[in-house]
């Protein structure tokens, strides 16, 4: 008997060993893509950079090319630089690149509760499939009158008042949102629903950076004590936890008591519930899918005051560096919409210098340069390379966008690049194609997000001189000067100055805004 036990544990020792052999074999057989080399047991963490990433990979891209592996502790990230790489994997290969990677950061903070951010679940499925319901391109045309009186109301702000332009641009944002999701009106910049969106905008901006913090690469770390030294990533958590919890119940309730009051008015949360309320199958599944309601239009809201407030930033940015292009924008708006009115949806089709603004303002600096991280959900083969199961995969959408073969001079704000034969070239690439996202992570709000940016950028043009406001030296900003650190574009101010463009114009606004009172 013991002479069997003793065969059977060699046998098993022996099976074991040779599975562990094979695997050490196969692993060694594998061809990552290429990346810096890095060092013996913390790999490539000081090759993955925390500030501004998509300008260094898009430099180590041109060594290396455009699939890039680094391997860090615990975590491995595949880098995409090029648009035919990313479509070639995030679009014909979504299936096995919709995932997120578990984000400790996002957890800590209670981010993953922004659906955007959740993992590819049946309860990110349906979540998301809710939102599109209120966002798809054929529904946004009813919020156009939301859209109309809070661009007047913005452009009212404005000119009486043209040093805050910043806040005036989140809150054009962030109130056409709030009125559409929860029917509440928000006129002030001190608002807590302004700055809670701020908050939170800026927080996922810098907790997705991959090895931003070191809890990340070391997950034990979540349980230290946050008056530790090194341990200041506990105390921002705990303060994010904050703000996204009043983010997600405060508005949401308040529509709820409204609604039992019987004084709610139209809106995306109350039309949300009352359908619940109709199909719910128990007071559980009521729960559960309430709280699923809570993300979703927690979504629609940090959505709205994040990359539509950024991209219009933009845009004031460059018409204050690229006085040329003002011009030749207010010549057509001159021409089609004439000194008695406003641009409007209506305007859309004959306003082509001017849409051609929008996409290269999205252009030229994208909100989200480097995307969203993905994460493989099985093994991969692309091109000869392995991509493993697990890593961790970033799009270099400023890398795609900043290509010169696709977009000569990328620097350079040129409008005309998209204008042939007077009309939109569609042999050139459509940046809101990669901006936008990919696959099935593409971003369900981009149709209204498109249209809120193309109003106000024609109202804007129409109405407003845009100046640069020059530094001690006497030279204009460089836009990386005002960008703050994170994942994304964001601007702490807009350096520009903002004037009227004539008397009739502010006459003409403050007309408009008093008879919509």
């Amino acid at each position: 008997m013991e002479t069997l036990t003793t065969v059977v544990l060699g046998l098993c020792v022996l099976t074991l060993a040779f599975l562990w052999l094979k695997w050490v074999y196969a692993f060694k057989l594998l061809v990552f893509p290429p990346g810096p080399q890095g060092y013996p047991i913390i790999g490539n963490v000081f090759d993955i950079p925390s500030t501004m990433p998509w300008i260094a990979f898009q430099k180590m891209a041109k060594v290396h090319g455009d699939i890039m592996y680094f391997k860090v502790p615990m975590q491995e990230v595949v880098v995409l630089g090029s648009a035919e790489v990313v479509f070639d994997l995030l679009e014909k290969r979504s299936e096995i690149y919709s995932d997120r990677p578990q984000v400790l950061m996002y957890n800590l903070t209670s981010l993953e509760k922004i659906f955007p951010l959740m993992g590819y679940t049946p309860e990110w499925r349906y979540q998301r499939r809710e939102f599109h319901q209120y966002f798809q391109q054929h529904e946004i045309s009813k919020y156009q009158s939301v859209q109309r009186r809070q661009c007047l109301a913005f452009l009212k702000r404005t000119l009486d008042d043209p040093s805050q332009l910043a806040q005036h641009i989140r809150l054009v944002n962030t109130a056409n949102i709030l009125k559409i999701v929860y029917d509440m009106e928000i006129n002030s910049l001190q608002d807590e629903y302004i700055q809670l969106a701020s908050t939170i905008v800026q927080a996922i901006a810098v907790v997705s950076v991959p090895g931003k913090f070191l809890v990340e690469f070391f997950p034990l770390l979540r349980y230290i004590p946050s008056w530790l030294p090194g341990a200041y990533f506990q105390k921002y958590a705990e303060s994010i936890r904050e703000a996204a919890s009043q983010m997600r119940n405060a508005p949401f309730d308040t529509v709820k008591k409204k609604m039992a009051d019987g004084k709610a008015g139209p809106s995306m949360t109350a039309d949300l519930l009352e359908k619940l309320d109709r199909e719910a199958d128990d007071d559980i599944d009521k729960k559960v899918k309430e709280n699923h309601l809570r993300n979703i239009t927690a979504t629609a809201y940090v959505g709205a005051a994040d990359t539509t407030t950024d991209t219009m930033q933009t845009f004031f940015v460059a018409m204050s560096l690229y006085p040329d292009v003002q011009q030749k924008a207010r010549m057509e708006l001159d021409r089609v919409v004439g000194p008695d009115r406003l641009p409007e949806f209506g305007d859309y089709e004959n306003l082509i210098y001017t849409r051609a603004v929008v996409l290269e303002t999205i252009r030229w600096m994208p909100v989200a340069p480097i995307g969203f991280p993905r994460r493989v959900t099985r093994d991969d083969n692309y091109r000869g390379f392995h991509i493993p199961k697990g890593a961790t995969v970033l799009a270099n959408v400023w890398a795609m966008l900043h290509n010169p073969e696709d977009f000569p001079q990328p620097g350079r704000f040129n409008p005309d690049r998209f204008i042939k034969d007077g009309r939109l070239n569609p042999d050139v690439r459509d940046p809101l194609t990669i901006a936008f996202g990919f696959g099935r992570r593409i971003c369900p709000g981009r149709w209204f997000a498109s249209t809120s940016i193309f109003l106000v950028v024609a109202n804007a043009l129409h109405t407003l001189n845009i100046d640069p406001i020059l530094d001690k030296e006497g030279k204009t900003h460089d836009p990386f000067s005002i960008i703050l650190d994170g994942l994304k574009m964001h601007y702490e101010h807009v350096p520009c100055s903002v004037t009227p463009r004539s008397a009739s114009v502010k006459h003409l606004v403050s007309e408009l805004v008093s008879s919509q009172e």
